[in-house]
């Protein structure tokens, strides 16, 4: 079976979309870390704050109970702010001794920081695997370009070229896989003949009696070939079909 481009394209998005996922859910994962990590180190340094003003031993401790090593260069503790959804920030805590007054921590935290601190091992194997994939896709269309094409046959108004049928306006033909099997059998046979018997074991043959599959399949196909290249598909006595213009 030929690769197409549709499939390409389907596979790298299916690898893709767990990679991006995995990324960010990791990206959050982090964040969320830290951001708790400075929730509990606020919760101590304010248990042992005997002032409300910052001192530098406010910060040391505050610090000192952080349990993430990266937060201890980039934290530091503040009097709250508002407008702080755009910062990596604790929730608010206030001193039980001055209730009027809001601490709150904050981290200099870029996303591009938080995205190298967190574990994206998984993300980029599945990012590893969609760049293997595109450059062995690429290396077959290059093979394929340079392995020489078979002749176009041509029965009507119909094509068949590098394994596509296209129509008498010279666009492709959408079809089923089992109506493409079926139309490269009649195209490719000596004399476009088909006997039922030979169609059943091509295409299904674990099927004892696949009589009315055929049918179907033959009665599907009929107007397709009738509108795209002014060919019909006739029956000879129930036991063969032939392809031929109208």
């Amino acid at each position: 079976m030929k690769l197409k481009r549709f499939h390409i394209w389907m596979v790298l998005f299916v690898l893709l979309t767990p990679s991006v996922f995995c990324s960010w859910r990791s990206y959050r994962h982090v964040r969320q870390q830290l951001v708790a990590d400075m929730n509990q180190a606020l919760e101590k340094t304010l248990a042992l704050q005997t002032s409300y003003e910052i001192t530098p031993d406010t910060v040391r401790n505050y610090l000192s109970n952080l349990q993430i090593p990266e937060l201890r260069e980039r934290s530091f503790i503040s009097y709250a702010i508002p407008n702080t959804d755009y910062m990596l920030c604790s929730e608010r805590r206030r001193w039980a001794d001055a209730p009027t007054y809001e601490y709150q921590s904050f981290a200099s935290c870029s996303f591009a920081s938080l995205w190298a601190m967190s574990d994206q091992r998984l993300s980029l194997f599945f990012f590893s695997l969609s760049v293997l994939w595109l450059l062995g896709a690429t290396l077959y269309y290059n093979y394929e370009k340079r392995q020489p094409k078979a002749a176009a046959i041509r029965i009507g108004g119909i094509k068949l070229e590098s394994d596509v049928f296209y129509n008498r306006s010279n666009r492709p033909i959408h079809l089923t896989p089992m109506q493409e099997q079926l139309l490269r059998m009649f195209f490719t046979s000596s004399n476009h003949h088909l006997s039922k018997q030979q169609i059943c074991d091509a295409l299904w043959p674990r099927k004892p009696d696949a009589s009315e599959t055929l049918y179907t399949l033959i009665k599907r196909l009929k107007p397709i070939v009738e509108e795209q290249g002014d060919l019909q598909i006739s029956s000879e006595r129930g036991k063969e079909y032939v392809l031929e213009k109208k």
